[in-house]
């Protein structure tokens, strides 16, 4: 039977995963990232609850497409595709046989405010290639972003995956894996920056060198 682990960060920083999905865990750092994260929360308040908890986030939910309107979500964009491109999604290999990298751009992205007793149902964001979360306001005892269909090998035990809230964390993961949001425990409000990205073909497409036909000689 899996038992639950919650992820934390060590001394030396967020665990890296190396396995067949991988989950990428990275804490945005700077003077000016609490400023981006209170611009964060007042676009997400300022865009309004428009989902009605009709989707797998049963919480306030904001439009689809925050990164088209607001330049905080699409600095966030921006930071999160910088993140994806140092991960090898597939085995792709340039002409060199070097890991091809691919490019990405922004597909949608949306805010969540969990007040107590609020959660998401476990789905996924496919055909999407990669989902992220970004943590705009909590802590470690709000509910943590599960996977259940993720797992750790801790002491020769399998231990089903929890990555822990911490502010100006971002959470990166393949758009396949199903997740969810447990119900917030915590008095206080869980916002949650989210989004998907796909891959941007335009830029990504390898380049196919043109070859001229030359028909067969005559009788065959």
């Amino acid at each position: 039977m899996l038992s639950n682990i919650y992820l934390k960060p060590t001394k030396d920083g967020w665990p890296e995963f190396k396995m067949k999905s991988p989950i990428k865990v990275k804490a945005l750092k700077g003077t000016s990232i609490k400023f981006f994260n209170d611009i964060l929360e007042k676009d997400i308040r300022d865009a309004g609850d428009r989902l009605n908890e009709s989707t797998a986030a049963k919480c306030y939910m904001t439009r689809w497409d925050m990164d088209n309107n607001y330049n905080s979500f699409k600095k966030l964009g921006e930071l999160v595709i910088a993140l994806a491109k140092t991960i090898p999604l597939a085995n792709a290999t340039n002409e060199g046989g070097d890991p091809r990298q691919y490019d990405y751009k922004v597909a949608d992205s949306w805010g969540l405010i969990y007040n107590k007793g609020q959660h998401t149902k476990p789905h996924q964001h496919w055909p999407h290639a990669w989902s992220f979360t970004y943590c705009v306001k909590g802590c470690e005892k709000c509910s943590p972003l599960v996977f259940p269909d993720s797992c750790l090998n801790i002491e020769t035990k399998w231990e089903r995956l929890k990555v822990v809230p911490q502010e100006s964390q971002l959470i990166l993961w393949p758009a396949w894996l199903y997740h969810s949001v447990p119900k917030q425990e915590c008095s206080h409000e869980r916002i949650m920056a989210v989004g998907n990205l796909i891959v941007d073909w335009e830029k990504s497409l390898i380049p196919v060198t043109e070859h001229k036909l030359t028909p067969p000689p005559k009788g065959e």
